[in-house]
């Protein structure tokens, strides 16, 4: 659950470099980015504001699986599907108004293979996007609830007050009134 490091941050600056020409979208609170079921041909990089992507279990619990926000998320994708084309199994909603540059995915494919330079901030980004997936994966496998959520004030201080509480705990795996206690012995 670390922090992305410098260079997923400087590779991001690159990116937005990259596309500032681009006319942003808008994204008032609470709309939607990416919807259940649809099609997933878009990826946006993100400008401003905070975004997050929840999944549903098959008990029908609405689960959080990540925030989207500047400086250390700023790809705003479900990549499972956004690669295959298929339908979204997770749905990306704005937290916050928000600004983000969109891309489409045959867009995406034909600028990767006539520009190098985009494809290997592209990868750089890729390969620090699993780092953090796995280290979220052994965070949530090894650590105790109230290290969870220590480590996630810690390295996400940014979010912490403008994200519900019960948000917080839906990512961090645990009930909202564990994560309340916790927060408050820190």
């Amino acid at each position: 659950m670390s922090c992305i490091g410098p260079g997923y941050q400087q590779t991001f600056e690159q990116l937005k470099e990259f596309f500032k020409n681009r006319q942003p979208i808008q994204l008032k609170k609470g709309e939607t980015f990416l919807n259940y079921g649809d099609p997933n041909r878009k990826l946006g990089i993100l400008l401003s504001g905070l975004l997050y992507a929840s999944y549903t279990s098959e008990s029908g619990h609405e689960w959080i699986s990540r925030f989207f926000y500047i400086p250390d998320n700023g790809i705003v994708s479900s990549h499972e599907t956004f690669m295959t084309g298929g339908e979204s199994n997770e749905v990306i909603r704005a937290y916050e108004d928000s600004e983000l540059i969109c891309i489409e995915r045959n867009e995406y494919e034909e600028l990767l293979e006539t520009n190098p330079e985009l494809h290997r901030l592209v990868r750089i980004m890729a390969e620090e996007s699993y780092v953090q997936a796995l280290q979220r994966v052994h965070t949530l496998q090894s650590l105790s609830a109230s290290q969870r959520v220590k480590l996630f004030v810690k390295e996400h201080s940014q979010i912490v007050s403008r994200v519900q509480r019960q948000h917080v705990a839906s990512y961090l795996g645990i009930h909202r009134n564990i994560f309340t206690r916790i927060l408050n012995k820190i």
